[in-house]
């Protein structure tokens, strides 16, 4: 039998919140919230493949500083436009 590492862990916690992000589609009528939670849960979900997966925990600190910003700057403007 596989042992079962840390990225397996990780990768049943992205599938986890893209579960929890389909049912709150499927059964919130508030649009503001969910647009908000799903944002906020993009951009934790960002932050994990990008520390695991991409393995950019130890690479040059400016590309992991961009792609935390892309994960940062693109769910916030989803937020705002949520509320035009």
């Amino acid at each position: 039998m596989k042992h079962v590492g840390k990225l397996e862990y990780y990768l049943l916690a992205l599938i986890a919140i893209t579960l929890f992000n389909t049912f709150l589609g499927e059964q919130f009528a508030s649009t503001t919230l969910v647009t908000i939670l799903i944002a906020l849960t993009v951009t934790y979900k960002g932050f994990m493949v990008i520390d695991h997966f991409m393995e950019l925990k130890g690479a040059n600190k400016n590309l992991r500083f961009l792609m935390k910003l892309y994960f940062t700057i693109f769910p916030s403007l989803i937020i705002l436009s949520a509320f035009y």
